[in-house]
């Protein structure tokens, strides 16, 4: 019986032990998965965070902001002042195109005629003008057409003399289908063609003649031959005509 109750108070012993070994394993294992959840939660997080991290959440330093940046020297605009002159429209390509043209080509209408350096005598005594000179087309009675008069047209009798308008080399003597037996004489930069002369011609290629010499007879000019007896002149500086009347000395 005693004996019993020996073995039962052991045993009751060992429970005893058993639990309270088991309680503080369980005591220990919780502590330690606090610590961990808290470690990994609250303190090695923030050791963990990068520079670059902490540096873009840190809030702009207001000390830079508030400095005052002094030597420089700010300019502010100026108002143009409006004084009530005209103002002037901007040209279009257009408008500038026409008034470069317009203005070129009488300056060199000018710088052409200004080449001619003598001033030239009539190329017939009466000096009577038939037709003058035409850049725009006029109406032809002989041609039927409009075309440019490039040349004036010198009222003269059939054989009468032509006379030599400068001094100047006889350049040609031809014939032309339009416009009859052609003389030309050339006084340095500039020429006279002598259009529609007879088959009788005082001169030869090569010649000199002076100014005032009778260097042939008038004829006929058969692109014009409707519009009368006349002798047609024309000037040229290089390739381009002028108005023979522009450098006709004129004594009256």
């Amino acid at each position: 019986m005693r004996r019993y109750s020996y073995q039962k108070n052991k045993k009751s012993r060992k429970e005893k032990i058993g639990f309270f070994t088991a309680f503080s394993v369980c005591i220990v294992a919780v502590a330690l998965a606090l610590w961990s959840t808290y470690a990994s939660i609250g303190g090695f997080d923030n050791q963990n965070v990068t520079e670059s991290t902490y540096i873009a959440t840190m809030p702009p330093s207001t000390q830079a902001v508030n400095n005052y940046v002094t030597g420089v020297v700010v300019t502010e605009p100026e108002e143009e002042e409006t004084t009530g002159a005209e103002v002037t429209e901007p040209q279009t390509e257009e408008t500038r195109e026409e008034t470069t043209q317009a203005y070129s080509g009488e300056n060199t209408a000018l710088q052409t005629i200004l080449q001619v350096s003598a001033s030239l005598d009539y190329p017939v005594i009466s000096e009577e003008i038939k037709r003058e000179y035409s850049e725009d087309a006029v109406y032809s009675q002989t041609m039927g057409d409009y075309r440019a008069h490039t040349g004036v047209d010198f009222v003269a009798d059939k054989g009468e003399n032509v006379i030599a308008m400068s001094d100047g080399i006889v350049d040609s003597i031809y014939t032309d289908e339009m416009y009859g037996n052609v003389i030309k004489v050339t006084n340095g930069n500039f020429s006279i063609y002598y259009c529609g002369v007879s088959d009788t011609i005082y001169c030869a290629e090569g010649s000199q003649v002076s100014r005032g010499d009778i260097i042939g007879n008038v004829g006929d000019v058969p692109c014009e031959i409707d519009d009368g007896m006349h002798l047609h002149v024309e000037v040229r500086v290089g390739d381009k005509t002028i108005d023979p009347l522009t450098v006709i000395s004129n004594d009256e």
